[in-house]
This record gives structure tokens, C-alpha cells and sequence, in this order.
């Protein structure tokens, strides 16, 4: 079977067989699905999800000596910088780390980058910051910036989780599980806000300062998922408790208002609504609007820079939409196992989100550079488990600048190299030669069918994410009786239910009275249109 996204349809069902106990507790479609995602063991313990599951601090190497080094900058006056990154995951860590400092009365300020400075250290602040501060934390980044902290006559401490290369600085205290062998698997996959997290409920404790553990729990959840890292144990329960008090942050309680006004907020809309407003800022202007946002207390002021995000945002849709359109026209026509598009007029502040959706789209991790006349900014999005990270490695001594993690990368270099680094992503020996995309379907079950208990079991499975999927599944044939057009969506009206689709290049194959099988899921509120048969024989 293949859809018209040029995916193979593969049924898990067909590959995983469940346990008839796991069927006698749960019943045989929610066996189904925590069967599918390797579950069988530990079912209780994920539908469960518990603040009282995650390991202590001491289980993240160096956190606790660089919390003791934080709290005597705090206790002798020195002057903190907290420098984070745009993103919501660095914007998030940077806001916990600067709440609890705020709380004990340090001397300590929180500074971002824009993209025009672009992500991470450079010696220009290495320079300036070694003339303001005492002590410089670095927040979802640093890892990487060997030469910028090891030059520097300041003390330096790292907090970040994306991936380690071959030098790290030796000047620095790093707060980077990934760079120890001795962390847990679980530990190496917190974000760099879950890892503040952490930091922030420590230093608090050495501070004797009352941590508000709702408004960094909430905070959290937005860097976590924001990330997509896996929803693992414990950034499940940080994601599930932090969606319970998202009320708590001011800033949050404005923004909701004003973009989704709904009682219950699931880890979908915070994906889909809420987290790209909070990068819009750092895209289209400043990312410190997203940051006052998410610390500001006072009610009135966070509704007016809830707003601001709003307007930003809303510019950043446009311009998405515009480059999407161009670079998904230019994809197709590329018959690579790794995508690389580049033009000058891309705005580099929306290149993620569209070499994330085309990697979604086609099933191939997918390069979007935004050129200029000397140098091209670029990011890197991951399809179908294709480590980025291990594909770019080998000649990231071309680049200029560079940091990510197996799904994500972002990357400078020179213009001229484009082409070249065209040909390096395609002959990678990390990419899967040959093979077709799949589009993996939970199991089958009929439109028809989908009822109030079905959406009830499906539910116990939430909060959803990278390695829990919101389930998928495969329709009987439907006949297609009415589609309609709302803005970015469509409402799809079959003859056994209603269905939504987020995605344009789907309607031409959903004309009123075709008959046709389909792929959807549900997220917890919508039954999403994922993909749709081609009826050319091959399926």
C-alpha cells in the first residue's frame, strides 16, 4: 500500500504481536498501541506518569557542583549572565534559571541571541560579557564553543543537551549529560529546560529561596516538547504535570487566551499553537519578547506582549507559507535520499519550520539554507530516524558554526559551498540507500467505529510526542462527500465521519465522490487526515 505522500504504508499490527495479558488488562486496542510502542513491560508505569519516577538531581554529572558554584556567585554579589538561545527550549531554560536567581536577589541579567548574531558563543561576547560579569551561564548552548570558553577569563558553567563533539571546553563546568557515559539513557534525553529544571529545584534549595515547582514544571513542558525529545518517563511526567498548570506563568494565561480559549490544553496545542507563537518572536525579531513574556507578572503587561507574539506570529505564518510553497515545488523534483534547498530571498528565520515540514511531507530529512552573498545560514530537519547529526559530522570542519542533535541541526557556511555540501549530504553512508519513505499505521480500524470509548483509550496514552506518536490508523473506503476550506485547514465530510487536513497537497485527491481509503490520527481532540491511497494500481 502507498499513499499519495509517495509513502509506503506499513501496518505495525502486522509486525507486533501483544500478549494476551496485556489484552486481558487492557483491552485489545490500547494493547495495540502500547504493544506498538515497545510498552509491554512497563504499560502501568507510562499511563501512570509521576514526578516521583524521575531519578534525583545527582544523576546529571556536575549539575550539583555547578549549583554550588552558582549559589556563592549568588551569596557574594557577582555579577550572572544567563545567555540562552531563541528557540522555546532556550528560551524556556533561560526563564527558570533566571526566575529562581530573581527569587534569591542575585545580580544576574538573561540575554538572547537574534538570528542576525545567530546561535550560541562567539568571542565579540565572549569579550563583552568577560567586561559585565562574573560568572556566565550558558543555556541550550555551549557545547560546542570550545575556543569561545576556554579563552575566556571568566568562569563559565554549560547547561545545555544537544550533541557532543569531539572537543568540548575544558574551561567550563558542563551540565551536558550527553557527554558522560555514566548518565542514564533517560537523563541523556532531557532537554536543556528539563535539565534546568533540575537545576533551577537544586539551587533553590541551596539558596533557601521558595521555588514556585507549578511555573517551572509549566516552563518545562514547553522546552520539552518544543525540542521534541523523546517522551520518555521523565519528560513524560514532566509534560503531563506541566500541562496541568499552565495557568500558573502569567505570560502562558495571556497567550491562551488570546490564541486558543479552551478549558483543556493538550500537548498538541501547545505544539501547534502555543510553541510557535513563543519561537515567532525570535524568528521574525526579538526573542526577548518571548522571554519577558514568559517571566512577566504583572497580568496587564503580559496580555500586551502576548499581542506583540501574536502579530509576530501571525507575519510568521505568512512568510512560512510563501517559502513552504517554493521550497516543497523545488523538493519534488529532487529524487535524493537527502534534500538541500537554498535561495536568497528565504527569510532565515522560518528555514526549520519549512525543512521541517518538507521533511514530514516527503519522508526525507531535508537542508534549508537561506543564502547570502557570503555566507549561508541553514537548518537541518530529520526524517524516518536518519541521524543528521552523524550525517553532517564527517566535514563539519567546513562549517563555520554548527550545533544540534540527531533530529535537528543548525549550521553556517560559505556561500560558494552550497553545491559541495549538496554532494557530502547525498553520498552520506548514513542515509538508507534506495528505500522508499514509510508512513507507519498503528492498526486498522474503520472510520465508523471511532466512538466516544475509542477516543477514551486513545486518550490514557497522552501527552504525545517524539516516541509516542499520536496513534495512527487506516480507514475502510470512505466516500467523500463535501470539503471545505478554512484558512490553513480543510474539513473533509465522509460518509463515515468528518475528518481534518492540515496538509493542501491532499485535497486534489479528495474530490466529492471519490471513493478512497485513508491514513488518520487523533491527536485527543481531531481525527487528523494523514494521508490518502493512490489508486494508480501500485497500492
Amino acid at each position: 500500500m502507498r499513499g499519495v505522500s509517495g509513502k509506503r504504508w506499513r501496518l505495525i499490527s502486522e509486525e507486533v504481536k501483544v500478549p494476551l495479558e496485556l489484552v486481558k488488562i487492557y483491552g485489545p486496542l490500547l494493547a495495540q498501541l502500547l504493544a506498538n510502542r515497545g510498552l509491554t513491560h512497563t504499560a502501568e508505569r507510562f499511563l501512570k506518569p509521576s514526578l516521583r519516577d524521575m531519578p534525583p538531581a545527582t544523576s546529571i554529572p556536575f549539575l550539583t557542583e555547578s549549583a554550588q558554584r552558582i549559589a556563592q556567585a549568588v551569596k557574594r554579589g557577582e555579577r550572572i549572565v544567563i545567555y540562552g538561545d531563541y528557540d522555546v527550549d532556550g528560551i524556556s531554560a533561560t526563564a527558570i534559571l533566571y526566575e529562581i536567581l530573581r527569587s534569591a536577589g542575585a545580580r544576574a541579567v538573561a540575554v538572547l541571541p537574534s538570528r542576525k548574531t545567530g546561535y550560541g558563543l562567539n568571542r565579540d561576547l565572549t569579550r563583552l560579557f568577560s567586561r559585565y560579569c562574573d560568572l556566565l551561564i550558558t543555556v541550550d548552548n555551549g557545547t560546542s564553543a570550545v575556543e569561545e570558553i576556554d579563552t575566556s577569563p571568566i568562569d563559565v558553567i554549560v547547561i545545555d543537551h544537544h550533541n557532543v563533539p569531539e572537543r568540548i571546553p575544558t574551561k567550563a563546568l558542563l551540565v551536558n549529560p550527553r557527554a558522560y557515559g555514566e548518565a542514564g539513557r533517560e537523563i541523556k534525553e532531557l532537554s536543556s529546560s528539563g535539565i534546568s529544571l533540575y537545576m533551577g529545584i537544586y539551587l533553590a534549595g541551596l539558596l533557601d529561596v521558595e521555588v514556585e515547582l507549578k511555573k517551572l514544571l509549566a516552563l518545562s513542558a514547553l522546552g520539552t516538547l518544543g525540542d521534541v525529545v523523546p517522551m520518555n518517563p521523565i519528560n513524560r511526567a514532566i509534560v503531563a504535570k506541566g500541562l496541568e498548570v499552565l495557568d500558573t506563568v502569567p505570560g502562558l494565561r495571556a497567550l491562551l487566551k488570546s490564541s486558543l480559549k479552551k478549558k483543556k490544553i493538550t500537548a498538541r496545542d501547545l505544539v501547534y499553537s502555543v510553541i510557535p507563537r513563543l519561537n515567532a518572536p525570535g524568528r521574525m525579531a526579538d526573542p526577548k519578547i518571548a522571554l519577558d513574556l514568559l517571566t512577566e507578572k504583572d497580568e496587564e503587561k503580559a496580555l500586551l506582549l502576548a499581542q506583540k507574539v501574536e502579530r509576530l506570529n501571525e507575519r510568521r505564518k505568512t512568510i512560512s507559507r510563501i517559502i513552504f510553497n517554493q521550497a516543497l515545488r523545488r523538493a519534488k523534483d529532487q529524487r535524493d535520499s537527502f534534500i538541500v534547498l537554498w535561495d536568497r530571498r528565504w527569510h532565515p528565520g522560518v528555514l526549520g519550520i519549512v525543512a521541517g515540514r518538507i521533511a514530514d511531507t516527503l519522508g526525507r530529512p531535508t537542508a534549508v539554507f537561506s543564502m547570502g552573498r557570503n555566507l549561508a545560514v541553514g537548518s537541518v530537519r530529520s526524517a524516518d530516524g536518519v541521524d543528521v547529526y552523524k550525517v553532517l559530522e564527517p566535514f563539519s570542519h567546513h562549517f563555520l558554526k554548527w550545533g544540534g542533535h540527531p533530529k535537528a541541526v543548525g549550521l553556517t557556511l560559505e556561500s560558494r559551498l552550497l553545491k559541495d555540501f549538496s554532494r557530502w549530504v547525498k553520498d552520506s553512508r548514513e542515509i538508507p540507500k534506495e528505500e522508499p519513505p514509510e508512513l507507519p499505521i498503528d492498526m486498522e480500524l474503520p472510520l465508523r467505529n471511532f466512538g466516544k470509548r475509542v477516543r477514551e483509550e486513545i486518550r490514557r496514552l497522552e501527552p504525545f510526542g517524539e516516541g509516542n506518536p499520536a496513534p495512527t490508523f487506516l480507514s475502510e473506503e470512505l466516500k467523500i462527500e463535501k470539503v471545505r476550506r478554512d484558512s490553513y485547514k480543510a474539513f473533509v465530510t465522509t460518509d463515515r465521519g468528518r475528518l481534518l487536513c492540515w496538509e493542501s497537497y491532499l485535497l486534489p485527491h479528495l474530490k466529492e465522490g471519490v471513493r478512497v481509503r485513508v491514513v488518520y490520527s487523533y491527536d485527543g481532540r481531531e481525527i487528523n487526515l494523514v494521508d490518502v491511497e493512490e489508486k494508480d494500481g501500485s497500492g
